[in-house]
């Protein structure tokens, strides 16, 4: 799937699931905003590669409030222009300033992925009540093999706690260890459907035992993969991103380890 064909899927998506969550006036107010900028210009880019698996996972926190402590992350809203995109990799060293953290970054991986752009990434987190617990910048490092993508989000540790809960659609296919890293890479199966679309019993009963995660708006039906591996080491935090990949999860880990230890 195209990355601009994914975005636009992945905002329909979002935008029908958040009509379904009941948040607070001022929160959703923000969340309508934000979404409704996606559309007013080729600089800004609210849905990125990473925000399949993370507004799947919001989507799930948020419909299990009453297990999520206040003070604790909720739901997470970011954007980034792509008037800030660096494609040449001898500047990516230079955005350390405007993120304001230290990161590392490979010009290219050991099984071929090349470096194909940066861009930093603006970021703000609520609690259950929408009360918001703070802002924070991340920087998106996006690689290709020619035919698919993997998109790291990297960012310093934020001083709250998720709920713990597992997310209803967020399955795990690969726990281990790589470079001294625990490891654990995750999957999302996504459905894109037409709006008159009817579900079936068999699509009913995976979404409800949370093997299928549906979004609505599309003109046929579509079904695509999300990868995920997530992690903290040194100081950062680690998302790696990647869809309907030819690779074995093993190799996501091995990258997300291979990219952290370069920082050393």
């Amino acid at each position: 799937m195209k990355k601009r064909e994914t975005d636009q899927k992945i905002t329909e998506w979002f935008r029908t699931e958040a009509e379904n969550i009941a948040v607070p006036s001022d929160m959703k107010a923000e969340i309508d905003r934000r979404i409704q900028s996606a559309g007013r210009g080729k600089s800004m880019k609210l849905f990125t590669m990473k925000k399949v698996a993370v507004a799947a996972v919001a989507v799930a926190l948020l419909g299990s409030v009453t297990a999520v402590a206040a003070g604790q992350l909720a739901s997470t809203v970011g954007h980034s222009s792509l008037n800030d995109m660096v494609k040449d990799y001898d500047k990516v060293a230079e955005m350390e300033k405007e993120v304001g953290f230290e990161f590392p970054s490979l010009e290219t991986f050991s099984n071929g992925f090349q470096f194909e752009s940066a861009t930093p990434g603006e970021n703000s987190d609520y609690d259950q009540d929408g009360n918001a617990l703070g802002s924070y910048t991340d920087i998106q490092l996006t690689y290709t093999d020619g035919s698919q993508d993997i998109t790291v989000f990297m960012n310093q540790p934020r001083g709250y706690e998720a709920s713990g809960e597992e997310a209803k659609g967020v399955t795990t296919i690969w726990e281990g260890e790589k470079s001294g890293i625990p490891l654990t890479v995750t999957k999302i199966n996504h459905k894109f459907v037409p709006a008159d679309y009817e579900k079936t019993a068999e699509d009913i009963q995976a979404e409800e035992e949370g093997s299928l995660v549906f979004a609505y708006g599309t003109s046929e039906v579509e079904e695509t993969v999300s990868y995920n591996c997530q992690f903290e080491y040194n100081g950062l935090s680690y998302d790696f991103v990647g869809f309907d990949l030819t690779m074995q999860p093993e190799e996501l880990a091995e990258m997300a380890a291979e990219l952290a230890v370069a920082g050393e």
